[in-house]
């Protein structure tokens, strides 16, 4: 695997993912869940220019990859073991925050086996890239945390 393929697929799974959340938007009702599908998908958009930087920039991914290694991200495991539940019109927003976990979860999961697969730099870049997944499941069990569990 080359680096240009793995920023390639990674791109891939991002538009992925960005489609993915911003067709769930059109499902669901709430309003309030809208914001938080919206939200998910500029996260991917995002996360999806930053790997085209990347690639155009070749010489950049060994600070990126620096740059995210130094990032201390933390798995809290909060939606780890919650049911997921398929996104459709009466999805709560927990039932979006538990789905997007497990989709971070198994992004992160993907990388991290693939990086255990490599080594120099291709592997350097796949710890980073499972890394930012890491970061993204975070984000999204935050809202689940100051949300969902303050209404028990």
């Amino acid at each position: 695997m080359t680096v240009e393929e793995v920023l390639s697929q990674a791109i891939q799974g991002e538009i992925e993912a960005h489609k993915l959340y911003s067709d769930a938007v059109e499902w669901v009702r709430e309003e309030h869940v809208k914001g938080a599908l919206r939200e998910l998908a500029q996260e991917e958009l995002g996360h999806k220019a930053a790997l085209e930087k990347l690639q155009a920039n070749p010489s950049q991914i060994h600070w990126e990859v620096q740059k995210l290694q130094q990032a201390s991200v933390q798995d809290y495991k909060i939606g780890d073991h919650l049911i997921v539940k398929p996104l459709g019109p009466d999805s709560t927003f927990q039932d979006v925050c538990i789905f997007a976990s497990r989709k971070e979860q198994q992004s992160f999961e993907l990388y991290r086996d693939l990086a255990e697969q490599n080594e120099g730099e291709i592997r350097d870049l796949l710890e980073a890239m499972a890394k930012d997944e890491l970061r993204h499941k975070n984000l999204v069990e935050g809202w689940y945390e100051e949300v969902i569990y303050q209404e028990f």
